[in-house]
C-alpha cells in the first residue's frame, strides 16, 4: 500500500487543555495521528466554555495539510473526526 495515489485515513482530536504551555496562552489542542506520526497544532479559542467550533477544526486541519473527511463527533468534552492528507503535501 505505498501507492501515493492512495489516502489513508487518519484521527483528529481535539481538547482543551487543562494548563497552558509555559509560552503561550493557549487552551486549545487539535492532534492528527498519522502513522505513527503525531501532528499538532495549538492556539487560544473563545469561549473558554469547552464549545468547539467546526468550522475553526476544519480550518486548523486544513493548516497541518490534511481535510476533513467525516464530520465531527463531539464526546466526552473532545472532538474527533476521520482526516486525510491533501494530494501534494
Amino acid at each position: 500500500m505505498n501507492n501515493p495515489e492512495f489516502n489513508r485515513h487518519c484521527v483528529a482530536l481535539c481538547q482543551l487543555r487543562s494548563e497552558p504551555q509555559e509560552d503561550f496562552s493557549v487552551n486549545t489542542e487539535l492532534l492528527v495521528l498519522e502513522s505513527g506520526e503525531v501532528h499538532v497544532s495549538t492556539w487560544d479559542a473563545e469561549p473558554r466554555d469547552g464549545g468547539f467550533d467546526a468550522h475553526v477544526l476544519n480550518d486548523r486541519v486544513d493548516a497541518l495539510g490534511f481535510m476533513v473527511v467525516t464530520d465531527w463527533e463531539f464526546f466526552d468534552g473532545k472532538a474527533y473526526a476521520v482526516v486525510e492528507r491533501r494530494p501534494g503535501t
